[in-house]
């Protein structure tokens, strides 16, 4: 319908250009803009025909007085003034988080899901609203102050049971224990703005009271995780695992080398099936796919093939492969809610914390090793998002662009340098 727009936040707008000739018959209007505040189509297109009817009756049967403003649409003016009189049924913030959940567990992990409602929970537990459309910007700003006094793991510490989130602020307020850092504030509060633009889109409640909020960076991004040094990497890798093959499951060798010497997510590599590694044009890759039961992606841009950096190949990581008397790599990890990886991670959280490394440094800093030796290296943003899985961010070559030539990719592999002493 010509004279429907539709706002960023996915609402109707009803907009009209007045004739020149016409205009004095609406207090000199150029155009009469109004928000059909409705996210549906077809509702929109209703509202938008009466308020053209009003536009062109006014038009066409000018009376003495003009108009000073728009009539508004004749049946939301009925309900307005029926409605007045009625009390209003409350909206459950609670209640409308699960259908939101609900929602969601369509488009991310069961994991996500977890992590989703028990943030926006204590948000809204420190929010202490009943009633959606009562939260405010104002209510929301509180929230954040609240937030920055909250104890890190609250749920498992002892002095907190049993308490709400405000009951844990102010007990903390006096033990003065770890709270969340503001990367983690933010975190809860993007994640509770998800949740409130959602009710929005929804006309559950009329704003987003979490909508730019502003935080200060506390660092770059590039220091979010520590990358291992050549030294942190000859401390890993010079444990018997490694240097005399001792080892009880074949991932305690194998996987460190394939983060290394690839660049890949611990799940990507968990979760990989003998089919995903295969030859292409005499180049040994790794397939990194959901195409099997089981696996995952984290994102569209994580489907990708990984050349077989030389040293992998020079340690036996092909022969490794032909001696797997299963259709997956490594067959001992099994899948679970967080996917193949839940045990490997466990086994390298302990094996570094033995080794010293501390908070920063986990077996995703392999990832991270990877992407600064390629910055150091000079390597194009174009050729290590390919390997990483990274989206460029630009049109021209997200949508345009195709892959680049495999021997191109594993020139580029063999640039992360060899691990020495195996």
């Amino acid at each position: 319908m010509r004279y429907l727009s539709i706002s960023k936040s996915g609402i109707w707008q009803f907009r009209y250009q007045i004739p020149s000739e016409y205009r004095h018959l609406f207090d000199g209007l150029r155009e009469i803009k109004r928000s059909l505040k409705t996210s549906n189509k077809d509702n929109a297109i209703l509202l938008a025909l009466e308020l053209e009817i009003e536009v062109r009756r006014t038009i066409i049967y000018p009376t003495t007085t003009t108009i000073s403003k728009p009539v508004k649409p004749i049946h939301q003016e009925k309900q307005h003034l029926s409605a007045q009189p009625k009390q209003t049924k409350a909206l459950c913030p609670e209640k409308m988080l699960e259908r939101f959940c609900l929602y969601k567990a369509q488009h991310i992990s069961p994991k996500a899901i977890e992590m989703l409602r028990a943030k926006c929970q204590t948000v809204l537990d420190l929010l202490g609203k009943s009633d959606l459309p009562e939260i405010r910007r104002r209510d929301a700003e509180d929230a954040v102050q609240l937030l920055r006094q909250y104890p890190v793991n609250m749920k498992k510490k002892p002095q907190f049971k049993g308490m709400t989130a405000k009951q844990a602020v102010k007990l903390n307020d006096k033990l003065k224990m770890p709270t969340l850092s503001e990367e983690s504030v933010k975190d809860y509060c993007q994640k509770t703005s998800g949740f409130f633009e959602w009710c929005h889109l929804n006309e559950f409640t009329d704003i987003n009271p979490f909508k730019a909020i502003r935080f200060r960076k506390q660092r770059k991004d590039s220091e979010a995780k520590n990358a291992y040094t050549q030294t942190d990497l000859q401390k890993i890798f010079s444990t018997e695992i490694h240097t005399n093959r001792h080892f009880r499951h074949a991932y305690y060798y194998w996987l460190p080398l394939l983060a290394n010497l690839t660049g890949a997510r611990l799940n990507e590599l968990c979760q990989l099936h003998k089919a995903d590694i295969y030859q292409q044009d005499g180049i040994w890759v790794i397939q990194i796919d959901d195409r099997y039961e089981g696996q995952k992606l984290k994102n569209l841009t994580s489907r990708r093939l990984i050349p077989i950096h030389r040293q992998l190949i020079e340690l036996g990581f092909i022969e490794y492969l032909h001696s797997v008397k299963h259709e997956r790599v490594f067959p001992e990890l099994k899948n679970s809610r967080d996917g193949f990886g839940s045990a490997a991670s466990k086994w390298f959280g302990r094996l570094k914390t033995k080794l010293g490394f501390g908070r920063g440094h986990d077996f995703h800093s392999f990832r991270h090793t990877v992407a600064t030796q390629f910055k150091q290296q000079q390597v194009s943003h174009i050729a290590a998002g390919a390997i990483l899985g990274h989206t460029l961010n630009n049109i021209t070559y997200d949508r345009y662009g195709k892959e680049l030539p495999i021997t191109q990719l594993q020139e580029v592999i063999n640039l992360i340098a060899p691990l020495e002493g195996l």
